[in-house]
């Protein structure tokens, strides 16, 4: 008569765990993904009219904010696609982010209120970091 063995689940290879962004993770990305395009658009199809409203801003720096607005959405593509250098790109997005609004006058609390994206993605990120390359 066999015995049985009751060590061989414990023993078989493991399989391996399958990639899960979250739905945290997922649902941010997602909203990148729309507003980026979105903003981006806006940036550069009426700069004179965002000019008019931040007497600090100029059509030079809006259309930097319209291009980090695209450089935006490819970070989202890289985070989406498990990229390291869009989570770090990401991170340095919105540092930059947080200074152009200081300038802007946004005030600090508008200007930390931008910093929440790094945030959400520090924190959706990092459980899952073995995953990214």
């Amino acid at each position: 008569m066999q015995e049985h063995d009751t060590n061989n689940v414990a023993n078989a290879p493991s399989q391996p765990e399958q990639k899960k962004r979250g739905f945290w993770l997922t649902a941010f990305l997602i909203l990148m993904f729309i507003a980026n395009p979105l903003t981006a658009f806006m940036y550069f199809s009426a700069p004179d009219l965002i000019v008019s409203t931040q007497p600090k801003a100029t059509i030079g720096i809006v259309y930097a904010l319209g291009v980090m607005s695209v450089i935006n959405f490819a970070i989202a593509v890289g985070i989406w696609s498990w990229k390291k250098y869009a989570v770090y790109g990401m991170y340095a997005s919105v540092a930059i982010a947080f200074v152009i609004n200081i300038y802007l006058g946004i005030g600090i609390v508008g200007a930390l209120f931008g910093l929440l994206g790094g945030l959400l993605i520090f924190l959706t990120t990092r459980n899952r970091w073995q995953w990214f390359s």
